[in-house]
């Protein structure tokens, strides 16, 4: 079963959505599972969409959010936690680098 994780919400005029359908069109083009919804308020149209990933892809992020809340009651800062995901991310670069020479 396929849960929903990633969630987008983006306002615009209506004239500049009468316009520019397309905007829908390519989120539904570029993602092979979205959800997108519309609403309208008053001159405004709010889309919403939802990316949907795989079980395992779901698990990673819960595994991930589980150790962030255990590491937290240990006294781990949001502070610490962005530098430790700056650090992860240079370190992924640094393998994509190599993969692309």
């Amino acid at each position: 079963m396929e849960k929903v994780f990633e969630k987008s919400l983006e306002k615009f005029p209506i004239d500049d959505f009468k316009n520019n359908l397309e905007i829908v069109m390519n989120a539904l083009v570029e993602s092979k599972n979205i959800s997108i919804l519309l609403r309208r308020e008053r001159d405004q149209i709010f889309v919403f969409y939802q990316k949907r990933y795989s079980d395992q892809v779901n698990e990673i992020f819960a595994q991930a959010q589980r150790e962030y809340q255990r590491r937290e009651k240990e006294g781990y800062t949001r502070e610490q936690a962005f530098q430790d995901f700056m650090e992860a991310q240079q370190e992924i670069s640094k393998y994509l680098q190599e993969d692309m020479s």
